[in-house]
């Protein structure tokens, strides 16, 4: 049953992961043409969450339903923020620094296009377009232990020309802590609001926003702000606070770094755009997938 439930699992996170965009880093010229331009960010609806458990996993394709609707309801009732937001408030006004276009005031607005070309048919009043996608993220317990959870969260960003709908830069980002010492419970995932699953996809954001920040962008450490304290090591501070009244919370708030050193994340190149079923980045068993050449944070 583990088995077959975790072959279950990778068959359709794969869904998407059946052709590739290749990773595109912001080039020296491109990057030079960039001053004085018009800019527009465009967003999207939260992705479909999936909520892996081992006994919607028996059923199958209807558990695979079932996961989703679960999945959106806790995201719901929560209030979960997507982690796209921190892309928004916190890279595009360091790349407006670095690069010297012109943001757009106007709220960003949601689209459902995902192809570069499609996508400047949306924005025709503007030089360029940043889209800003999260690619799915999920929950889903561990196979060789039941009672314990692992979370995953993926990204992607597209620079598209506005006039000719050609990409400009494109590149993705997998955030997972599969190998994780400190996996928590479903209930403690859920537990106060879900407060801790918002802390540990929010942490996936910001290492993501960093990883990108220089990877895509080429921007030093020093031009984006770093993580909050709330969001760097959650799963250890989680483990900390559950040692019992021994712990010592001032050592359990003290500075720390972007993410767990157990998180996985890597830079990829992005899912290629799918129109039926949730939403997913692809995901291997032991850590989150990536081609063309992998980029390792926060270990």
């Amino acid at each position: 049953m583990k088995k077959t439930a975790s072959s279950f699992l990778l068959l359709i996170l794969a869904v998407n992961a059946s052709a590739k965009e290749k990773m595109l880093p912001l080039s020296e010229s491109a990057a030079s043409s960039l001053a004085g331009k018009s800019l527009v960010v465009t967003r999207h609806e939260k992705p479909a969450f999936t909520a892996m458990t081992a006994g919607k996993a028996m059923f199958g394709l209807f558990g695979a339903g079932a996961m989703v609707v679960a999945g959106n309801k806790i995201i719901s009732e929560n209030q979960v923020a997507d982690p796209a937001e921190i892309f928004e408030r916190e890279l595009v006004p360091a790349l407006s620094k670095r690069y010297g276009f012109v943001v757009s005031a106007a709220p960003s607005p949601i689209i459902t296009e995902t192809k570069p070309a499609k996508i400047a048919a949306t924005q025709t009043d503007t030089d360029y377009i940043l889209d800003i996608r999260s690619g799915g993220w999920m929950f889903a317990y561990e196979a060789t232990n039941w009672d314990k959870y692992w979370l995953m969260y993926s990204v992607q960003i597209q620079l598209i020309d506005a006039k000719s709908g050609a990409l400009v830069s494109n590149m993705g980002c997998n955030a997972g802590n599969q190998k994780d010492p400190n996996a928590p419970t479903r209930d403690a995932i859920l537990a106060n609001q879900a407060a801790l699953l918002k802390d540990i996809t929010q942490g996936f954001g910001w290492t993501c926003a960093h990883l990108l920040a220089k990877e895509q962008f080429h921007l030093a450490e020093s031009e984006l702000n770093p993580t909050p304290a709330q969001y760097g090591d959650v799963l250890a501070k989680y483990a900390a606070a559950q040692s019992g009244p021994s712990a010592n919370p001032a050592v359990v708030s003290t500075e720390v770094s972007p993410a767990s050193a157990e998180t996985q994340t890597t830079v990829a190149a992005p899912a290629a755009d799918e129109t039926s079923g949730p939403e997913t980045a692809p995901v291997e068993s032991e850590a989150p997938a990536a081609t063309e050449s992998p980029v390792s944070a926060g270990q």
